[in-house]
Formats: C-alpha cells, sequence, structure tokens
C-alpha cells in the first residue's frame, strides 16, 4: 500500500462511514491501483462486501472484466455507471456478477501528478448522486479533496 495511504485511512474511516450513513448507499470507499488489482484503503464498516485490504483483479489478468475503478485510474476522469446491468460495456463486471453493485460513481484519487486510486460508491439499486441538500456526489468530492489535502500535507511535512 502506498505509505501515505496507508498512514492516512484511520482518518478517513469516520467519513466514510458518515456519507455511507447519511446517503444510504451500500459501499463507499477509498481505492488504490496495484499492478495486477485494485485494493480496498478504506471500507464503510456497517456492509460486508469490501474490507480494508481486499483485492479485486484487473483485467491485466486472464479471464478479468475491467474494474469501475480500473477505468477512472486508467482515463483520470470521474465514471458514473447508472446500471451495469443494462450496460454491454459493464454487465460483466465483478462488482456486478459477484455482489450485485452495478450502480457506481468514482473519482480519481491523485498523488504527486500520477492517479494512483479513487474515492468511490457503489449501489445495488439505481441511485440519484444529485440528489438531497448534500447530494452523494458532493459527498464524494468533499472526500475526495481531503484525500489529496491529507496526501499533500505529508509530503509538506504538517
Amino acid at each position: 500500500m502506498h505509505p501515505k495511504l496507508d498512514y492516512l485511512k484511520h482518518s478517513w474511516q469516520p467519513i466514510v462511514d458518515q456519507i455511507a450513513s447519511e446517503t444510504g448507499l451500500h459501499s463507499i470507499l477509498i481505492m488504490e491501483s496495484l499492478p495486477g488489482t485494485m485494493k480496498v484503503v478504506c471500507a464503510n464498516q456497517n456492509q460486508e462486501v469490501y474490507k480494508t485490504g481486499d483485492e479485486g483483479p484487473k483485467s491485466v489478468q486472464h479471464g478479468c472484466h475491467e474494474l469501475y475503478c480500473e477505468r477512472v485510474v486508467n482515463t483520470g476522469k470521474e465514471l458514473f455507471v447508472p446500471n451495469a446491468a443494462d450496460s454491454e460495456e459493464w454487465h460483466g463486471n465483478e462488482d456486478l456478477a459477484k455482489f450485485g453493485l452495478g450502480v457506481y460513481l468514482g473519482l480519481p484519487v491523485i498523488i504527486d501528478g500520477k492517479v494512483c486510486g479513487t474515492v468511490c460508491a457503489l449501489h445495488n439499486t439505481p441511485f440519484d448522486f444529485l440528489a438531497g441538500n448534500q447530494s452523494a456526489r458532493s459527498w464524494l468530492l468533499a472526500l475526495q479533496s481531503k484525500v489529496h489535502r491529507d496526501v499533500e500535507s505529508t509530503r509538506l511535512g504538517y
């Protein structure tokens, strides 16, 4: 695990749990991209699918479908998948096939100018990420910003 992410993951846990509680989303995750896998750095504690330290195989491994987070890392762009079950491109995704989580919103995590992971949310039914006084998307953007600030502050020695 990237030392900065490992060092800071405990400070993100309460926020990840709060986002899940406030929005009702199944999974709120901070993920790290490794050469052959995506690794869970932090996951909300009120779900049983993803645990800190879990890894999912990327499409570079034989027979594996591209992961949602893998696409975010490869493009450096936000990805929204409203329903993977209805998508030719995403219907073979592991999160949908294994866990029934076909709704996804992910944002890139950038360290030292390189996309190294994601802040993301997964859900099992269609979800409006823009609804509410503080939308789920705005919660995720705030978490992404915090991750970036926290990582930068460790680089500067604060």
